[in-house]
């Protein structure tokens, strides 16, 4: 237990950076991590990719928390967006977690390894998206946050990584999509994280140290050093070229998402 923690608690600083900086939750990190840590301390191998989900969930909603506060001191949250696409979020985000319940360990590292490496080879491509396109209205727009809501909970990864490429899509500035990613990121691992925390007390071969699915040893080491290291990465965000960033992280997707894939 105590090996974990401390394992955590200096992961948690990597991850900490990482959210504040591309406004991603950490979620993309720290899943992988998460698995491979369960499994070289023997955790049964049917409820890794639940756990590590489930406790990156709870980790990211102590960093959000950090990151939406230094976004919000900065200015750059659109609120008006985040209260339409909450909702759905929220919803999203329950389901997410009971369908991941439903699904195997090994079919979860599947999904979320291809996510990696098709997100890794979006930002290293770098589309561009179109002058004219819009944010969508209200109703499409809360509609779009529930599909967000069920795959981020689906994958733990928080939410941003899904809404800043979604905003930038649409023309949002960069820092503002960041800014939106890290606000969305927190009603995704509220809810998610619950949810899995609920649907868990189900499930059997669960280490004694697990509320649910969540793992708490990793969930404190994480969050007590992710929590001022976000901060610290919302404040490099406004001083590091962003460009570079993007393509030096898209390279660690495809790698971390390729070895995922194979095992």
């Amino acid at each position: 237990m105590l090996d974990i923690f401390l394992s955590c608690a200096a992961f948690g600083v990597i991850s900490g950076v990482i959210s504040g900086l591309l406004g991603i939750g950490g979620g993309i990190v720290i899943v992988p991590y998460l698995a491979w840590l369960l499994h070289s301390h023997g955790m049964p191998a049917e409820t890794i990719m639940q756990t590590a989900i489930a406790t990156s969930l709870a980790t990211i909603v102590i960093t959000s928390i950090s990151a939406v506060l230094a976004q919000h001191r900065r200015g750059t949250i659109n609120w008006a967006i985040v209260k339409t696409l909450a909702p759905g979020i929220a919803i999203g985000a329950w389901f997410g977690a009971d369908l991941a319940h439903l699904i195997s360990s090994q079919t979860l590292a599947l999904i979320f390894g291809s996510f990696l490496l098709l997100n890794g080879i979006n930002m290293m491509v770098n589309v561009k998206p179109k002058p004219h396109r819009e944010l969508p209205k209200n109703l499409p727009l809360s509609i779009v946050g529930g599909a967000l809501g069920t795959l981020s909970t689906l994958i733990g990864i928080g939410g941003g990584t899904l809404t800043v490429p979604y905003m930038t899509w649409h023309n949002v500035p960069i820092k503002n999509a960041i800014a939106l990613g890290s606000a969305c990121g927190l009603p995704v691992a509220l809810f998610g994280a619950f949810s899995f925390a609920i649907i868990g007390s189900q499930a059997i071969n669960l280490p004694a140290n697990n509320i649910g699915y969540i793992n708490v040893p990793a969930f404190l080491g994480i969050s007590c050093t992710s929590l001022f290291a976000a901060s610290f990465g919302v404040h490099l965000s406004y001083k590091m070229p962003t460009s570079a960033l993007k393509k030096t992280f898209s390279v660690i997707l495809i790698i971390v998402g390729t070895k995922m894939l194979l095992g």
